[in-house]
């Protein structure tokens, strides 16, 4: 079974991946709440958790760091994981 990627230009990740959100969220004082880690726990899976700690160094490294690459290249599960932490970073 062939893994589908998805490939996004620099732009198209400022448009559909809120990396900044997810950021400022992450290392904010809104992180170290009990409410969001009983969230946490509850609405994202260990797998989930452990493949988010990446997403939360490339979002820091895009939005501080060395900014987003022209393209980026990730697969769907990933992209879905993405959108469901930016959900969840906006809704603390």
């Amino acid at each position: 079974m062939a893994k589908l990627e998805i490939i996004l230009s620099h732009e198209e990740v400022h448009a559909n991946i809120p990396y900044s959100l997810i950021c400022m969220t992450r290392y904010g004082s809104c992180w170290n709440t009990m409410r969001r880690k009983r969230r946490w726990k509850m609405e994202f899976t260990e797998a989930e958790r452990e493949a988010a700690s990446a997403l939360f160094s490339k979002a820091q490294s895009w939005t501080v760091g060395r900014g987003v690459p022209d393209t980026v290249r990730m697969s769907t599960k990933t992209y879905e994981l993405w959108q469901k932490l930016g959900a969840f970073c906006g809704s603390l």
